[in-house]
């Protein structure tokens, strides 16, 4: 009874048990006899492919290897890897080794810092072509160069405080370069400091042409003998590089590097020459020989500047070239003579052709037709037993005395001639100035005052508020030889510029101005075939025109005098489609026999609108 009460006992507690892990198997998870995860398994051939494949790639950047980037070692690798091993001391074994590797990101690590180093400095235009991060000769320049316009220790190295001036936002950044064929403002500005520092004569017109490159050449030449610029190493090949532009457009720039002296040749004599000219203080050629006449006119831009001195040294330099130099008032006269060019030719020519004395256009030059116009003032004079009949014995020559007659004297007896008293050259006289004034067409000068000649008088009395008498009382002979004379007002007037080969057109106003209406672009004479001179009774010819002698075809020819005329580019035959496209090209120079060929628009214009009469042809 005792074991079975025991069982029971037993029983009862198991079941308990039982019943109490059944309740809590209600709040457990169920448990899955599952494996458990295991870690990735390493791979090593990928991860020594991938180790060799950038391996590969820092090679390709440091330019040891061409090609893709694969991941094989293979003998082109192995190739590199040994070249690189060997240039930076490593064991050159062509094994990919840890240390290998390092030195290869290392090492690109520093093409990377040159390449955008490079970058910045192409960005501010001190070096040109593309970073290969190769710091060689090209890129230490470009540093040096960088460092020498920015106030640091030109060593061409890359220290601290050059790498923080090139990446400094304000860092100096230059222009662009200028080449031939530019055109604009910036060549303006150009031309303009060329034309201040003596490189360049003439005026600033915005082309980059021969005189312009030829210029910055001298320009270039000229830095290389200044201490200051040699280190630059600027070529003088007429580019107006960035660095070039630099110092020529630099406030504080100065031209001086030597002094000069009376008498000497070369060096800087005719840079200062041309300069003193350009301030008007010197009437003649620049050259190399620094004479008497070049010393005198210096003196004179010293007396001007204030500078009381007779040394030609940096302090003149300096003022000679500077923006604020003084202009002269006038040039400094000197003795003139046949062959010579200037302002004092100009002046003779302007008094000679005013007393009537020659129909020629003003163009400073003495040649023939200014030694026959002294001719003749000399024989006027000699003629009326005149004291300073000397002063021109010989007409191919004047001196500064017979200059200052001609200025001062001529014009006080200019006025006196009377086409009254039966004197042919009196008569003369006042003819050329009618023409020189647009009345009387150049056939009319003969020396007798009638037909065409008293017409082209009563005219001119009419246009200058005078009684249209056709007498030459003393009113109209000084209206006659006045500066301020009224030129006859025709429709239209045209210029001839022989030197840039242009026509321009003038159209009369209302209020008695003219006003330039239209530019075309001609070829005139070859050898200086096309006359200069003024013409006033053009006129339109044929639609079509046959020239025998030169076996060509030119559409609206209008006769300016004789076989000289404005016409077309020329045609082989009466036929639109044989234009002969050689002298279209050829616009623009000199190509023609004498006449002046235009595009057919032109000609067809002038051969419109300018009837005879209406126009006044000038060419000079």
């Amino acid at each position: 009874m005792k074991r079975l009460a025991k069982l029971t006992v037993l029983f009862c507690l198991l079941c308990a048990v039982c019943a109490w892990v059944s309740a809590l198997a209600e709040d457990m998870p169920i448990v899955r006899d599952e494996p458990l995860p295991q870690a990735e398994a390493a791979d090593p051939v990928a991860d020594e492919r991938a180790r060799v494949k950038h391996a590969q790639e820092l090679l390709i950047e440091l330019r040891y290897l061409a090609g893709g980037a694969d991941g094989i070692l293979g003998p082109n690798t192995a190739i590199a890897l040994k070249a690189f091993q060997l240039d930076f001391g490593l064991v050159a074994d062509g094994t990919l080794n840890d240390v290998t590797l390092q030195a290869l990101e290392v090492r690109a690590e520093k093409v990377d810092n040159i390449k955008a180093l490079q970058q910045r400095l192409i960005d501010l235009g001190y070096l040109t072509g593309t970073a290969d991060g190769i710091y060689g000769d090209h890129t230490r320049k470009a540093v040096k160069l960088f460092q020498s316009l920015n106030a640091l220790e030109a060593s061409g190295e890359v220290n601290e405080a050059t790498r923080s001036a090139i990446y400094d936002e304000t860092a100096m950044q230059l222009p662009d370069m200028l080449v031939a064929g530019n055109t604009g403002d910036r060549v303006i500005q150009l031309q303009e400091k060329l034309i201040q520092f003596g490189f360049l004569s003439g005026e600033a017109d915005g082309v980059y042409g021969k005189k312009t490159s030829a210029a910055i050449t001298r320009f270039q030449e000229h830095l290389s003998h200044q201490a200051a610029y040699s280190q630059l190493d600027i070529l003088a090949n007429g580019k107006a590089t960035p660095v070039t532009q630099m110092v020529l457009l630099d406030p504080s720039y100065s031209s001086y590097y030597t002094d000069i002296a009376p008498g000497e040749e070369a060096g800087e004599v005719q840079r200062v020459e041309r300069r003193l000219k350009g301030l008007g203080y010197m009437d003649r050629d620049e050259d190399t020989h620094f004479d008497d006449y070049a010393v005198t006119t210096a003196q004179a831009f010293q007396q001007a500047a204030g500078l009381e001195t007779d040394v030609y040294d940096k302090r003149f330099i300096d003022a000679l070239f500077s923006e604020s130099a003084p202009v002269a008032e006038h040039y400094v006269p000197h003795s003139i003579a046949e062959g010579d060019s200037g302002l004092a030719v100009r002046e003779v020519e302007e008094a000679l052709a005013l007393a009537g004395m020659t129909i020629k256009l003003p163009n400073g030059r003495f040649d023939a037709k200014t030694i026959s116009a002294l001719t003749r003032l000399h024989d006027y004079l000699k003629a009326q037993n005149h004291p300073d009949t000397s002063l021109f014995l010989t007409p191919q020559w004047l001196s500064i005395d017979a200059q200052q007659w001609i200025l001062n004297t001529l014009p006080e007896i200019a006025d006196k001639a009377d086409s009254n008293s039966g004197n042919a050259e009196d008569v003369r006289r006042v003819q050329r100035r009618l023409h020189m004034l647009y009345y009387l067409s150049r056939i009319g000068i003969d020396g007798r005052m009638g037909g065409e000649s008293l017409k082209a008088l009563k005219r001119f009395q009419e246009a200058n508020g005078l009684p249209a008498t056709g007498e030459v009382d003393d009113a109209t002979r000084r209206a006659v030889f006045s500066e301020n004379a009224v030129y006859d007002k025709r429709p239209y007037r045209v210029e001839v510029d022989l030197n840039r080969q242009r026509v321009y057109v003038f159209a009369l106003q209302d209020d008695g101005s003219y006003e330039q209406i239209k530019t075309f672009v001609c070829s005139t004479g070859l050898h200086d075939a096309t006359p200069r001179g003024i013409y006033l009774d053009g006129f339109p010819c044929n639609k079509w025109h046959y020239f025998k002698k030169y076996s060509c075809w030119a559409q609206y020819s209008y006769e300016i005098e004789g076989d000289i005329m404005f016409h077309s580019v020329l045609y082989s035959e009466q036929d639109e489609n044989s234009l002969r496209t050689g002298s279209v090209n050829a616009l623009g120079s000199r190509a023609s026999h004498g006449c002046i060929r235009l595009e057919v628009e032109a000609a067809q214009w002038l051969y419109e609108n300018c009837k005879r009469g209406s126009l006044v042809i000038v060419i000079y």
